[in-house]
């Protein structure tokens, strides 16, 4: 009789290492074989999710399996947001959970790195007990969180030595601090921010303040600062100027400036001036179709930005639900990005163009321009797209293509152009 072969330990290892985000084949395999075990449950436990509705099963499991909490890398906690009683029911439900979590829970989270919040009140006790020992967090995310105090926010970022990204989208409250944030006592290592990502007004400048005034700005190499009001250039260029010296990937969105507290106090707007960012490799500027208001100024950006350095541009466009995709005016943005597109001696700025005749010993400017189009989610009502020009609903992002490539062939730059459209279904460039 023939013995049914067994595959070695590291072949089976690599089987459901291939089988990593398929939870459900993953907890067959659990059951199937005692060897299988360890590496199902490291992948099955590696990223948790949690709400009102399994936080108190999480704790048991924990409490009969200890080890468990060693395969967490990924925690995410999401509240509950809404006017209705059950919607309230499920966020204080979850609340209630979150400061009787056990003492030893925390710690025993070893291995965490990534921590994601999003619809939580915190406060400083919530800090104190649960987030403000997880220090081996990594990346924080931040989602339309309601902070009582910019004080407990300080106290939770302090909280990670290890933290080298930071993602804030919608964040409440900041203001509600009665007093100047006290400066932060040295007695453990601050956090080397590496990455930022940030989300409206609020969180862009008061956040970057607070970063540049204790000194914790200094590793930052990307930075990523959408729905910035027209009116917060200005403040946008003193923040630039202090993480121009290691900042080499920038990310900018510009917005409308609808309200009284976006424009500046005491006298008119006045058109900012920005210092050089020297290490800067990549720059992307975002194009929404429902706030093209935004785009005159998102221009003046993009001429007054100095980035000798500079190798991609990138025009990241959202659509949303009317194709307005025609007014953004690419003959336009051509010609301002041309002068990254020039070689330039080295040391030299980018508008300091040289005749081809001279080009030897110069450095290469602009290496691509990348226009990233991104339509809603599939999941969305159908659109209705109107041409103002033709009077009738329809969807033409091939002509949307055209026109960014004939306005960049005019300034000599066509072949620099890459054309990608995102969420298609073959996630392909269109052609």
């Amino acid at each position: 009789m023939n013995s049914v072969p067994i595959l070695p330990p590291e072949l089976c290892d690599h089987i459901l290492d291939y089988l990593s985000e398929d939870k459900p084949t993953l907890r067959n395999c659990a059951l199937t074989a005692r060897d299988w075990l360890p590496r199902a449950q490291h992948h099955l436990f590696r990223s948790i999710y949690l709400d009102w509705s399994n936080c108190y099963a999480f704790s048991r499991l924990l409490a009969s399996t200890p080890a468990l909490a060693d395969h967490v890398a990924t925690l995410e906690i999401e509240g509950a947001f809404g006017i209705f009683s059950m919607d309230r029911l499920h966020g204080a439900t979850l609340d209630a959970w979150l400061r009787a979590v056990p003492p030893w829970l925390p710690p025993r989270l070893t291995n965490l790195t990534k921590l994601e919040l999003a619809l939580i009140t915190i406060d400083a006790d919530l800090v104190r007990r649960f987030f403000g020992s997880l220090h081996g967090v990594q990346h924080l995310t931040l989602w339309a969180c309601a902070l009582t105090t910019f004080d407990v926010f300080v106290d939770m970022l302090t909280s990670f030595p290890k933290l080298k990204r930071l993602t804030i989208a919608f964040t409440q409250e900041w203001e509600a601090n009665p007093r100047a944030v006290a400066p932060q006592a040295r007695g453990t290592a601050p956090p080397q921010l590496e990455v930022i990502e940030l989300t409206s007004n609020c969180d862009n400048f008061k956040v970057l303040r607070w970063l540049v005034a204790e000194d914790l700005h200094r590793a930052v190499h990307t930075l990523s600062c959408t729905r910035v009001p027209w009116a917060g250039l200005c403040a946008l260029g003193e923040v630039l100027d202090a993480f121009a010296p290691t900042l080499q990937n920038l990310r900018i969105g510009l917005g409308d400036s609808m309200t009284a507290t976006d424009l500046p106090s005491g006298a008119d707007w006045a058109c900012p001036s920005f210092r050089p960012l020297p290490a800067l490799t990549t720059l992307t500027l975002d194009i929404h179709t429902t706030r093209l208001s935004a785009v005159p100024y998102t221009l003046y950006l993009l001429a007054q930005l100095s980035a000798p350095a500079l190798r991609t541009l990138v025009f990241a466009v959202k659509c949303g639900e009317f194709d307005t995709a025609f007014l953004i005016p690419w003959e336009r943005i051509a010609e301002v990005s041309v002068r990254f597109a020039q070689k330039r001696r080295p040391g030299s700025g980018e508008g300091e163009a040289v005749a081809d005749g001279a080009a030897e010993g110069l450095e290469q400017g602009l290496e691509r321009v990348l226009v990233s189009v991104r339509e809603r989610e599939s999941a969305d009502p159908e659109l209705v797209r109107v041409d103002a020009r033709k009077g009738y609903a329809q969807v033409d992002l091939a002509e949307m293509e055209r026109s960014v490539r004939a306005a960049f062939d005019a300034q000599g730059m066509g072949a620099l152009v890459t054309f990608e459209r995102l969420d298609s279904p073959c996630g392909s460039s269109l052609v």
